[in-house]
């Protein structure tokens, strides 16, 4: 006697190979976030150090290590392309003193009218402190400058990964390029003495 599969059987094995020739979405490349693009600020010291104070605590309600790019790396890269040391001594630090994106679940309507609504569903607070500090051969302090900037952002219901990837890029360029905007000025202003 030969063994027949049933067709409930054979539809089943249909289905469960159907399934798994499903692909994911393709993941989205995003562009680098770059300053390459715009004039270095030479600095009359002889090295640029670039110190993360803030440390992330890689868990919920923060999100920064889940970041395509974190607020900490587009400022070691900011820091590096923005700022050439050209002088002989002293240092020139790049402090990060916050770098730090909240996720704040927001309150939806569970109501039966509610499934008939698209609403925002997270919030994500972004905040970014930045330092420079200008030392002396013996590292002393003797000049610097802080900028801050902050950024919320919210997504809805049933958002895509992609979808929450560019919403948490997006975070990140506008602090970094608000952050650029104010050092931009504030270096100029006071730290002109060791601008060349």
């Amino acid at each position: 006697m030969t063994f027949r599969p049933s067709r409930v059987v054979m539809a089943l094995a249909a289905a469960l190979a159907l399934s798994g020739c499903q692909s994911k979405p393709p993941i989205q490349k995003l562009p680098d976030i770059s300053f390459a693009d715009k004039r270095p600020i030479s600095l009359d010291v002889g090295q640029l150090e670039i110190v993360p104070e803030y440390v992330s605590p890689a868990r919920k309600p923060n999100i920064e290590h889940l970041m395509p790019v974190s607020p900490e790396n587009a400022t070691v890269r900011w820091a590096q392309d923005r700022l050439k040391p050209m002088g002989r001594s002293g240092y020139a630090r790049v402090v990060i003193k916050d770098a730090r994106v909240v996720e704040v679940p927001l309150r939806t309507d569970k109501s039966f009218t509610g499934m008939f609504k698209e609403e925002q569903a997270e919030r994500y607070d972004g905040t970014l402190d930045v330092a420079i500090q200008i030392l002396d051969e013996r590292h002393m302090q003797i000049g610097d400058v802080v900028a801050r900037a902050t950024r919320t952002k919210t997504v809805p219901e049933g958002v895509s990964l992609n979808e929450r990837d560019r919403v948490m890029y997006e975070i990140t360029e506008s602090l970094i390029r608000d952050i650029d905007g104010q050092m931009d000025g504030l270096i100029k202003t006071y730290l002109a003495r060791w601008v060349q």
